[in-house]
């Protein structure tokens, strides 16, 4: 999926925010996060979708990561709003 489909596809649920190379957005309680695959360009893909808890942070001294990583972003939504 490209990074302007993500964006817009996500928007319609909740507001989506960028930190740098990262996108997202909370839904039903559940953050959902994407990265693109490459900043510099806008007509970019999007890769390392993950879902996690708005609770729920990654802890590198345990090498802990929280939520749940997903194929596509169809597939985080659902997960995001089934919880």
């Amino acid at each position: 999926m490209k990074l302007k489909s993500a964006i817009k596809k996500l928007s319609k649920l909740t507001k989506v925010e960028k930190n740098g190379g990262q996108y997202s957005g909370v839904v039903n309680g559940n953050v959902i996060e994407f990265r693109a695959c490459n900043s510099q360009e806008e007509d970019t893909g999007i890769t390392c979708i993950r879902v996690r808890s708005i609770k729920d942070e990654d802890d590198s001294m345990t090498d802990y990561f929280a939520g749940v990583w997903c194929n596509n972003l169809s597939r985080a939504i659902k997960v995001a709003t089934a919880a």
